[in-house]
């Protein structure tokens, strides 16, 4: 996490806590960042709650978040570090738009279609969203359109869900796991509409 908000520093990208160094208790000191995060998960993730009312990101808002990705990732040359956590919870908002991410906790060196899968997932909630198919497929196709570029969108969200399934298994989240039926049925019922 250090290195990564260092080389984001270095790199002039300026939506992300700088690491201040350590504290007498050794716990890491990062600069503030001022905004709203969204601290109620079960109204965004796909997994937690049944909520009768679900957020609902705006294409303005999910775009703007793809773009602050995208930016993330090309800080990169070669090896791209995955955030391994990008939903709105780990976004600051402000004026309801993000301005930066937080929470470095989850990075890994990777393929950037994996933070894009698992933010397509978070964003556009399949099978979970209160949208018929045609309008998911067009958020995602505006999501990508945003992110500036293309990918196989059945195959990254396939590689979500097994991870997503590895996650649960490896932490216990029951609930969770128990729901990731509903959106490997939704893609298997529309992966042909991408």
């Amino acid at each position: 996490m250090r290195d990564v908000l260092a080389h984001l520093q270095r790199s002039g990208f300026d939506a992300a806590p700088r690491w201040l160094g350590v504290d007498e208790r050794g716990r890491d000191i990062l600069s503030w960042i001022g905004g709203d995060t969204f601290t109620d998960r079960s109204k965004l993730h796909p997994y937690i709650g049944d909520p009768p009312e679900r957020i609902v990101f705006a294409d303005e808002q999910v775009g703007a978040a793809m773009r602050l990705l995208r930016r993330y990732h090309d800080t990169f040359d070669e090896e791209v570090v995955c955030h391994g956590d990008y939903g709105p919870w780990n976004i600051v908002w402000r004026d309801g738009m993000p301005v930066a991410v937080i929470d470095f906790d989850d990075l890994y060196v990777g393929d950037a279609a994996d933070d894009v899968g698992y933010a397509l997932r978070m964003f556009i909630s399949y099978g979970f969203a209160d949208a018929p198919p045609d309008e998911l497929v067009r958020r995602t196709e505006s999501a990508l359109a945003a992110y500036g570029s293309q990918f196989d969108v059945p195959a990254i969200l396939e590689r979500e869900y097994n991870a997503a399934e590895q996650r649960c298994r490896r932490n216990g989240w029951h609930r969770q796991l128990a729901k990731l039926p509903t959106e490997r049925a939704w893609l298997a019922a529309n992966r042909d509409r991408f």
